[in-house]
């Protein structure tokens, strides 16, 4: 790698107004300077486009959805590095600087936490009680800082996956044989549900998507859902330290799990009819 490498930040938008501008600040702001900011819009109606170049990105439109969004925006990059961050997220000033520092160490791809921000709402602060506990864990992690060489070599994003397309994107960067590392500087999601019914609806949404994840050969939805109570197992403490939210986690997961089967079993009907 170079000295400085370029990092080219590619972030997919759609209608994301409410975020965008502290999305693109907190680019800004890094530690690390050399960054191009990419935003790929999918045809939004609101101000999104106005927040792109005000904040100094440069903008495209693409569609249909975030993969392709994501794809296309690497194909204009320059950067050496791709690091995709969605609008709804803030980056830690040091983000950047510690995923070059991984690469310099010979990390072709980095992965950046993504915690929940906890004020949004009681949703909020359940989800990043679980979240946390899978911070440094490879099968719970997707990296989103990789080398384009990497990006390229595997296609970038499967554009027919819509559900766990991030682990997919993982799959595939560990079958090609290329090494991941953590950094410590995290990235704040202030998309966060705050209507738990909605939430169950996108879970039963993924649900009838998974289908395309599952197809493929490089991905085990039966075992990866069954390695999330690996560690639960390695947080047992944790659980055990505040026995109220994790009776509240569990009673969440199950609800997930109901919604998701029941979305996957309307996704395989209907592919049978």
């Amino acid at each position: 790698m170079s000295k400085n490498p370029l990092v080219s930040v590619i972030v997919p938008t759609k209608n994301s107004e409410q975020y965008l501008a502290a999305c693109l600040e907190s680019i800004n702001g890094q530690t690390y300077s050399n960054i191009e900011t990419i935003v790929v819009d999918n045809n939004s109606t609101d101000k999104t486009k106005l927040i792109a170049q005000k904040h100094g990105a440069t903008f495209y439109t693409k569609g249909p959805e975030r993969s392709a969004q994501v794809n296309f925006g690497v194909t204009k990059a320059s950067g050496e590095f791709i690091y995709k961050v969605d609008s709804d997220f803030t980056l830690d000033e040091q983000v950047v600087g510690q995923c070059v520092a991984k690469a310099r160490q010979g990390f072709e791809a980095v992965v950046v936490h993504n915690t929940p921000n906890a004020n949004v709402s009681w949703i909020a602060r359940l989800r990043k009680f679980e979240v946390d506990m899978y911070k440094y864990d490879h099968m719970h992690s997707s990296p989103r800082f990789v080398s384009k060489a990497a990006y390229q070599k595997i296609n970038g994003f499967n554009e027919l996956v819509t559900a766990g397309e991030d682990y997919d994107f993982r799959n595939r960067l560990d079958r090609a044989g290329y090494k991941t590392g953590f950094i410590d500087a995290e990235a704040l999601h202030h998309g966060e549900p705050t209507s738990f019914w909605a939430h169950m609806k996108k879970y039963y949404d993924y649900g009838k998507d998974i289908k395309d994840y599952a197809k493929s050969e490089h991905n085990s939805f039966a075992g990866e859902s069954a390695s999330f109570l690996n560690v639960y197992f390695k947080n047992w403490r944790k659980l055990l330290t505040h026995p109220i939210k994790s009776v509240a986690l569990f009673a969440y997961t199950g609800m997930k799990a109901l919604f998701g089967a029941a979305g996957w079993l309307r996704g395989s009907l209907n592919g049978q009819s």
